[in-house]
């Protein structure tokens, strides 16, 4: 009896050894993923920056409500590929681009105050 007792109480660890690794393992890949969403974020807010400085210099608005219907658009279509719901691509682009926005304001108050 006390053999299958400790062959049992081992595989319980084992097993419970196997859950943690497993769980590590997936928490590593969302750590490693949320690094890259803030980068890739970063580069976006660049890229909106740049934009922000051509539309000063065009005497261009700030806002583009038909490009940003576009961009919307895309982003649901290609969320509803990965399983994600409108909802969320909606309201994760529209955080997105109210800081694309911030980002240009904040540039044409710089550039009032030269």
């Amino acid at each position: 009896m006390g053999i299958l007792c400790s062959l049992f109480l081992g595989k319980a660890k084992a097993q419970d050894a196997a859950r943690k690794d497993t769980l590590t393992y997936y928490r590593g890949q969302i750590d490693t993923l949320d690094k890259q969403i803030i980068d890739l974020l970063g580069a976006r807010m660049k890229a909106a920056r740049a934009i922000g400085i051509y539309k000063m210099a065009h005497r261009i608005g700030v806002v583009q409500s038909a490009r940003f219907e576009e961009v919307l658009q895309n982003a649901i279509r290609r969320g509803n590929q990965q399983q994600l719901s409108e909802e969320f691509v909606r309201a994760l682009y529209n955080d997105v681009h109210k800081e694309s926005v911030h980002q240009q304001e904040v540039l044409q108050a710089e550039r009032k105050k030269d």
